[in-house]
């Protein structure tokens, strides 16, 4: 639970309003053994699917409108579709992307992405979380 704490403490402070142990007391922590397991519950802990899943959309497809002083912006898929959503990442552009705030193309995420917030995602954990991504549907 310890070396799950960074992203758990991300989450609370993205919310701003639920103490870190309400966070971890949601949902029970997966079986140590299975790595796609970690991987969905520290996107759950990270609350992924708040922004990456529009109202009546497809889970982590993006396309959730956030207004801000610069324009609507959409989110983005985050599912394993090759033309739409992370297909053609590599782990390594998926952790950089949580620690620099770029997309491989080098746009930046933010201020739809407070990457702010997950810089302190370990290798590990983010690994868990891409490979988790990768298991889903795809959805274009």
């Amino acid at each position: 639970m310890k070396k799950w704490l960074p992203v758990l403490a991300s989450c609370g402070a993205l919310l701003g309003v639920l103490p870190m142990t309400a966070v971890a007391q949601q949902r029970p922590a997966p079986d140590a053994s299975s790595a796609l397991a970690k991987g969905e519950y520290l996107a759950r802990a990270g609350d992924c699917i708040a922004c990456h899943t529009a109202p009546e959309g497809k889970v982590f497809a993006g396309g959730l409108p956030m207004k801000t002083p610069f324009g609507t912006i959409y989110t983005s898929n985050i599912t394993p579709d090759p033309e739409t959503g992370i297909g053609k990442w590599t782990s390594d552009q998926f952790y950089a992307i949580m620690h620099t705030g770029r997309f491989p193309d080098g746009g930046l995420v933010y201020p739809a992405m407070p990457f702010g917030s997950y810089t302190k995602v370990t290798r590990a954990d983010s690994d868990a979380i891409y490979n988790y991504l990768r298991s889903i549907p795809a959805v274009r």
